[in-house]
């Protein structure tokens, strides 16, 4: 929920690819339900098995323990419906707490760091 904001194209293959631009054209003019566990994102990524991702041994328990910060971050709750812009103006707040905890070994950090508001979150630290 928190990385989805510096989403600019990139990921598993394009099947991924093309699904995640689409639920983020639709995240900015819609409203957004919380949700735990593979959702909408996840359905076209290749490592989804069984509805749990499998991209390495412990990456589910890593994914749902961040999705539990992200949410208790950002005073949501699965189920809550949110407007995608204003979760994002929300950010600057939490970014610190995220940014050291997640950011700093996360594999697709350069990629963020392309990231116009990623940038400006990083100067504000």
């Amino acid at each position: 929920m928190i990385c989805l904001h510096f989403f600019h194209g990139e990921g598993y293959d394009k099947t991924f690819i093309k699904n995640l631009k689409k639920i983020m054209d639709l995240s900015k003019k819609e409203i957004v339900t919380i949700a735990s566990g593979a959702d909408d994102v996840c359905k076209k990524c290749i490592y989804l098995k069984k509805g749990r991702c499998e991209s390495s041994d412990n990456a589910d328990k890593a994914i749902q323990k961040m999705d539990i910060k992200a949410l208790a971050l950002m005073g949501l709750s699965e189920g809550d419906k949110v407007k995608w812009l204003e979760m994002k103006d929300d950010l600057s707040s939490i970014f610190p707490d995220w940014y050291f905890q997640y950011c700093t070994e996360c594999e697709w950090k350069k990629t963020c760091e392309r990231d116009d508001y990623f940038k400006q979150l990083i100067q504000q630290l």
